[in-house]
């Protein structure tokens, strides 16, 4: 996305390239072995989203069960609030971006800021009650940190992008506004992709980084070791519904905070390798054996507290 150092990026994933030919990853583990163990699914008429399967807070999978068999929502969390809402940001800036473009022309990065930074407000206001929406009611003070930091990060986004386009236009004094787009707001791209060969939803929504070919996921809360999990679900599945590579996974962590004018972004690039997809096929195949056998798999040893099923896996919730 035009807020990340390509340079930085092009670096890290020239390490993993090397990686790659050393390692390797096995034919079998490929999406495109998906008619045969251990990518086959334990049934064709039984799906997950990925994130279902990735988000490991978890370890028994006793959340699936409470949400596949048992129908239980997790009650209203500020932490799954706050990443829809910034997800909606991130999305929106993005498409906003390329509307004006498209409808204005070759436009200067300042026009853009002009033309959108009225907008913010509105916009970080329809987002926030859309995720109210999903997620329920929460505290109002919380809702307006929550909106303030949105609308810094729509903000932050818009003059990354305005300046990006600059740049481009400096460099190309020909361009036109289709080729300004594509460099101007790329490298990430969110695409449809049909994961039911592989056991996956049929309509999943992956963000793909494309001078790498890999799989980026957007994470606005702390660091999980889980987290390359749901790349490595969105791999499987590109590879099986497209017959194409994916061999790399991208996590692009964003702290926002009330007191800073601008986010704090970090980015993890590793290789989606053979134990990253034993392990998620593993987790995929055990989930299949919970929800078919309405098996309740019981609590872990310990819960963590910030795992969204925790107020009703300790009574708080009903």
């Amino acid at each position: 996305m035009f807020f990340l150092n390509k340079s930085d990026l092009d670096k890290k994933f020239k390490i993993l390239r090397v990686n790659l030919q050393s390692l390797g990853i096995s034919e079998e583990l490929r999406g495109w072995s998906w008619q045969n163990p251990p990518v086959e699914p334990p049934s064709r008429n039984m799906f997950f989203g990925v994130g279902d399967l990735a988000a490991r807070y978890c370890k028994t999978l006793r959340d699936i069960y409470l949400k596949k068999v048992e129908n239980i929502k997790p009650p209203p969390n500020l932490k799954m609030f706050e990443g829809i809402v910034y997800h909606g940001v991130a999305t929106d800036a993005v498409t906003k971006v390329k509307s004006i473009l498209f409808e204005k022309g070759l436009i200067g990065g300042a026009d853009i800021v002009e033309e959108l930074m009225p907008r913010v407000a509105n916009a970080c206001e329809r987002l926030t009650w859309d995720a109210l929406n999903t997620v329920g009611r929460l505290e109002d003070k919380d809702i307006e940190t929550v909106k303030k930091k949105a609308r810094s990060f729509y903000r932050f986004l818009l003059v990354q992008a305005a300046s990006q386009v600059n740049l481009i236009l400096t460099k190309f004094p020909h361009i036109d506004v289709d080729s300004l787009v594509n460099q101007a707001i790329p490298p990430i791209v969110e695409r449809k992709v049909d994961g039911s060969l592989v056991g996956l939803s049929k309509e999943l929504s992956a963000d793909v980084y494309t001078p790498a070919y890999a799989v980026a996921d957007l994470k606005t809360g702390e660091v999980r070791d889980f987290h390359p999990y749901a790349p490595t679900g969105y791999a499987l599945a590109i590879e099986a519904d497209e017959e194409t590579a994916v061999n790399f996974g991208m996590i692009i962590y964003i702290r926002l905070s009330a007191q800073r004018p601008v986010p704090t972004i970090h980015t993890k690039c590793f290789l989606i390798g053979d134990e990253l997809r034993r392990e998620f096929l593993e987790i995929r195949d055990e989930a299949f054996e919970i929800v078919a056998n309405a098996r309740d798999p019981g609590k872990p040893a310990v819960c963590p507290d910030y795992c969204p099923y925790y107020p009703v896996c300790t009574g708080q919730f009903k």
